[in-house]
């Protein structure tokens, strides 16, 4: 019989996760100096001692395998990931938990259309998240670096362009391919045809409307398997 290890903990300034049962401290602990000496385990909750019952480890090997098992899981968070970075600051208060609503589309549609597209250039029997476990990358076909997403209009402060931010973001500039072919890629874009697209009369706002269109078939689930590897790049 295998015996249970307990551990003593002072309760408190630490508290044992209802998952791995090992004790963690519920925040900061710093020494004389101010030093941390010990980094909070739990993330802040509105729960009698202000922390939550799952620690920061938990959670965060529960959400990767939950991305590993869901290419869709695994898109949103490198998007997401994406967009803060190129966002910076700028980035809204609540911006991941709205992917869905600044990028125009649902993270669904987007894999629906990487698939699509990988059949047509190379076979109907060619899987996304097959060419995710080879190391495919998810691509911007106009690089992320040509958008003039953060401005500064008339002498004022920064601010998010949201119309160049969707374009940059636009369903139909993503694509997978090959890592190699990506890194060689790099942010290389034809000037003018950049100037050209940027000429271009706007047209409406992206289809909202895909983000209430019907969710895939069944048959489809298939497809929204990866593994850790996947990558957004340009």
């Amino acid at each position: 019989m295998i015996e249970r290890v307990r551990h003593k903990f002072d309760p408190r300034t630490h508290k044992k996760c209802i998952k791995c049962r090992i004790p963690k401290a519920k925040m900061d602990i710093e020494d004389d100096e101010g030093n941390i000496i010990e980094k909070a385990g739990f993330g802040k909750h509105d729960s009698s001692d202000g922390v939550q019952s799952i620690c920061f480890k938990c959670k965060n090997e529960a959400g990767t395998r939950n991305r590993n098992r869901n290419v869709a899981a695994r898109i949103r968070h490198h998007t997401a990931t994406r967009c803060l970075t190129q966002l910076g600051e700028h980035a809204p208060e609540g911006f991941t938990a709205d992917l869905e609503k600044h990028l125009g589309y649902r993270i669904r549609s987007l894999v629906k259309h990487l698939s699509q597209d990988l059949k047509d250039r190379e076979g109907h029997t060619r899987k996304l998240r097959d060419a995710l476990n080879e190391g495919y990358h998810i691509d911007h076909k106009r690089p992320l670096s040509s958008f003039n997403v953060i401005i500064k209009p008339g002498g004022t402060g920064e601010m998010v362009d949201w119309q160049a931010f969707r374009k940059c973001w636009a369903i139909e500039n993503l694509t997978a391919i090959p890592a190699d072919e990506n890194l060689a890629k790099g942010a290389k874009y034809d000037a003018e045809q950049t100037e050209a697209e940027e000429d271009e009369p706007d047209q409406e706002e992206a289809d909202i409307g895909d983000a209430h269109e019907e969710e895939a078939p069944a048959e489809q689930e298939d497809d929204l398997e990866t593994n850790p590897e996947t990558r957004t790049g340009d």
